[in-house]
């Protein structure tokens, strides 16, 4: 049998295509190249107001896949600011598009696989085949998104009072970044 059509969903980790963004994107593109994959949803916002004003993640991350070749159409979701933000906004796109029945890969960085796994079930309604890469440095911030942001976010995701501690939190960090 012959496996699903593939959704993939790339998280955004930042507004400046470094080194370690273009393998982590080049990584999405030598998948797309070996699957069958009927549509691409990038997601991320304006995250990095001051260094990279008007650039959204997704809008980064679109104009690259678009530049190494890439023809299947890429949805972008560019207003998330969270991880819930993100999965709220890819099931809408998804819903909208008639693709939530696919097989839903999704790329994101290794520190928060666990967390996007939990989220895609809660918010989508399935678990995702997930695809990580290394774009966290350092053991403490990969403990802090295990220990920490983890079981934050998943709270996020069912109480609200949490949500709006974490848009806070985002909001301070993006007006000085």
């Amino acid at each position: 049998m012959a496996e699903k059509d593939a959704l993939v969903v790339v998280f955004g980790y930042g507004c400046h295509l470094t080194e370690s963004m273009r393998r982590y994107l080049d990584r999405v593109v030598s998948f797309v190249e070996r699957n069958n994959v009927v549509a691409i949803i990038v997601t991320g916002g304006y995250t990095n107001r001051k260094s990279a004003p008007g650039i959204s993640e997704a809008g980064m991350m679109a104009a690259y896949l678009k530049k190494q070749g890439v023809t299947v159409p890429i949805l972008l979701e560019k207003m998330a600011v969270t991880t819930n933000e993100n999965l709220r906004g890819v099931a809408r796109i998804a819903n909208e598009r008639r693709l939530s029945d696919r097989r839903v890969v999704v790329f994101c960085d290794n520190a928060r696989g666990l967390k996007v796994k939990i989220l895609a079930r809660l918010i989508l309604g399935h678990w995702p085949e997930i695809k990580t890469h290394k774009l966290t440095k350092g053991l403490a911030a990969k403990i802090k998104q295990l220990v920490i942001a983890t079981p934050l976010d998943v709270l996020a995701s069912q109480f609200p009072f949490f949500e709006r501690m974490e848009l806070r939190r985002k909001e301070h960090i993006m007006n000085n970044s």
